[in-house]
């Protein structure tokens, strides 16, 4: 159904667009100046229809992008206007010859050259600060064009100005410039533009090669490049409403995705030492458990508690506290597999499941997490504290709920803290 529709889609557009330029062709050698007012005056609601919905959809589009051309085509249609009012033969500034159209001609490309450079280059360039730029320039080539100090860009009977001819090469090596970077940018917000962008920038450079080889406003070539400036605002346009308008779900969803996630993170993880929460170990627990027993595999648990926290965190504060569960939370992770799970059971306590350990490889690993711990130095912090704990192993035996097998290494875990109390020199914490 879909591949139907986008069928009968192509062909529409091929149906149009055949049709339409040979009637623009056949308009413009009738009546060139009707044609560029119906056309400028496309592009100039194209341009603006830019800006329209690049601000309407601005609270729901995460990117960027789209309200930054909205900026620039704001600004760049407002040249395009007064370019239209002041062509040749329209008499609506007395006084005025082919020269000053064409000079806002040139103004209206600086101003989209410029900003395509701005928005491509520099991607975190803020919306208001772009804003203010786009409208000092806008302000500037109006006033320059407005009191005669622009520079000459046609001259009647002469055609094309040297400086006219330059800003139109020198637009064009920008563009290829920019061209290059919206081809090799890998940022996520050139993504959803980019074949928009690519078009653009290509038609608007088609444009402006169009613009050198004109001797007559009226001629072949100015239609040209009007009709390639035109197409670079469409696609412009095109691009914005597929991904402002027509995927409107896309982006709720992937803003719901980003909240899932931000909760899952919540909820599985302990947000001190990046271990999984309680919670979620209660849930991974019963799974694990229910596997091994079937499939007859072992499985086993250490608990791991840290010695005298309490005086640690009495003496030298709860960040030390924080400190010291970070460092072991870093060792118990750093000494397990990746297929093993490692959890904050509460306070100073942790627990690690081993799927398909024994209990005495589970010893051995025990062993090396409180070795890793020990030779893991001190606290940071200005604290004479020697961080040191105590463990229990217990594998899950045929018949037993994990809670038996759990509550044996809990057991064993305070024999072991229980003996370190008896034997240990003193310390600052005794």
């Amino acid at each position: 159904m879909n591949q139907d529709n986008n069928q009968k889609s192509k062909y529409f557009s091929f149906v149009f667009w055949g049709t339409t330029f040979p009637a623009l062709f056949l308009l413009a050698r009738r009546n060139y100046l009707f044609f560029h007012t119906i056309i400028e005056f496309f592009a100039i609601f194209t341009g603006f229809s830019i800006t329209l919905i690049s601000l309407a959809t601005r609270n729901f589009i995460q990117n960027r992008i789209f309200l930054k051309f909205g900026i620039l085509y704001f600004f760049v249609t407002i040249i395009d206007f007064l370019h239209t009012l002041a062509y040749k033969g329209m008499g609506v500034f007395p006084g005025w010859t082919a020269n000053h159209p064409t000079q806002f001609w040139i103004a209206g490309r600086l101003l989209e050259t410029t900003g395509f450079f701005l928005i491509i280059f520099f991607a975190h360039l803020k919306e208001k600060t772009l804003s203010i730029l786009l409208g000092l320039l806008c302000t500037l080539f109006i006033a320059f064009v407005w009191f005669g100090t622009f520079p000459n860009c046609f001259i009647e009977g002469h055609g094309l100005t040297i400086f006219k001819i330059a800003m139109e090469y020198a637009m064009v090596a920008i563009l290829f410039i920019v061209l290059l970077k919206i081809l090799k940018g890998r940022e996520q917000s050139l993504s959803t533009l980019r074949n928009s962008l690519v078009l653009a920038v290509i038609f608007t450079m088609l444009g402006e090669l169009s613009f050198t080889l004109y001797s007559d406003v009226y001629g072949f070539f100015n239609f040209l490049g009007h009709l390639f400036r035109f197409l670079s605002y469409l696609v412009i346009l095109r691009g914005v409403i597929i991904n402002s308008l027509n995927n409107p779900v896309q982006t709720l969803m992937i803003e719901l995705d980003r909240e899932r996630e931000k909760l899952k993170q919540i909820a599985h993880y302990d947000s001190l030492t990046g271990l999984y929460s309680r919670n979620f170990f209660n849930e991974l627990i019963q799974k694990q458990a229910a596997i091994a027993l079937r499939k007859k595999v072992p499985i086993s648990f250490i608990m791991v508690d840290v010695n005298r926290f309490k005086k640690i965190n009495d003496t030298c504060g709860h960040l030390v506290g924080d400190q010291v569960l970070k460092l072991v939370g870093n060792c118990i992770a750093q000494s397990i597999r990746e297929s093993d799970i490692a959890a904050r059971y509460g306070g100073d306590e942790f627990i690690v499941i081993l799927y398909g350990t024994g209990e005495e490889q589970a010893k051995e690993v025990a062993t090396r997490i409180r070795e890793k711990v020990k030779t893991s130095g001190k606290t940071e912090q200005k604290c004479d504290a020697d961080v040191d704990i105590s463990f229990g192993v217990a594998q899950l035996e045929p018949g037993e709920s994990y809670l038996q097998a759990i509550h044996r290494a809990d057991e064993r875990m305070y024999l072991m803290k229980n003996s370190k109390k008896n034997t240990s020199p003193p310390s600052i914490f005794q």
